[in-house]
């Protein structure tokens, strides 16, 4: 039995503009107000969580930074899950090169981030990739922006300590998403989904992916697994 759903947000409950779809909004408050408990994931920061978590009308519990921050509820405290250091030190490294070949990186929220750097798609990611070849640090590319954080942290990992202090277990999640970065929480979910737009890796994993992209995927998704409660 399903109890939560733990949700992408860019690509997966927005449209390709990057703009909430309002049925998703529509459906996550269904199904929170019925007591399934709907858990926002992203790269994005812990700022932004914050507000959307209440926006949108979820229970709070929100993981960001791709797995390096978390929290339980509006009133937990947030939790740093990396050492965001050695990620400036890349950084300092990319910067470096990219300033001899007259590129200057155009960095994201970058003060506002207690866990990675995102800095924007206009340099190829498998250079990146290259260039911190041997460093302890993960590169994840989320089609909207490159992100750099200590190794072995990811939304999988992190989903799965979230679920624990929920008190649900991992198998009664719903997992969604579109993105290379969701993979690890796709299949650490019991039931794992992509929309029409996810990339072929994500697609390859998941148990299901929608007919139609972005968040009109999301909302057929819920209605498949969810229709005592998303009943037309």
């Amino acid at each position: 039995m399903l109890r939560g759903v733990i949700t992408d947000i860019d690509g997966t409950l927005t449209d390709e503009k990057r703009r909430l779809s309002t049925a998703a909004i529509e459906t996550i408050r269904k199904l929170q107000e019925s007591g399934i408990e709907v858990v926002l994931s992203s790269g994005n920061t812990s700022c932004l969580l914050k507000g959307l978590c209440k926006l949108i009308g979820t229970g709070g519990t929100f993981i960001g930074e791709n797995g390096g921050v978390y929290r339980i509820g509006f009133q937990g405290s947030m939790q740093v899950m990396a050492n965001r250091d050695i990620a400036v030190k890349a950084l300092n490294l990319l910067e470096e090169y990219y300033a001899k070949k007259g590129i200057r990186l155009e960095l994201y929220s970058h003060q506002e981030r207690y866990s990675d750097i995102a800095f924007a798609r206009e340099v190829p990611v498998e250079e990146v990739r290259s260039l911190l070849s041997g460093w302890p640090v993960d590169i994840m590319d989320t089609n909207f922006a490159i992100h750099i954080h200590e190794a072995g942290i990811d939304k999988g990992r992190t989903f799965q300590i979230v679920a624990e202090q929920l008190g649900i277990k991992p198998d009664e999640f719903l997992g969604i998403g579109d993105s290379e970065n969701d993979i690890g929480m796709i299949k650490a979910a019991g039931t794992g989904c992509c929309v029409a737009n996810a990339q072929e890796d994500v697609r390859n994993i998941s148990d299901y992916c929608s007919s139609v992209p972005y968040g009109e995927g999301f909302v057929e998704i819920m209605r498949m697994y969810f229709p005592h409660i998303l009943a037309r």
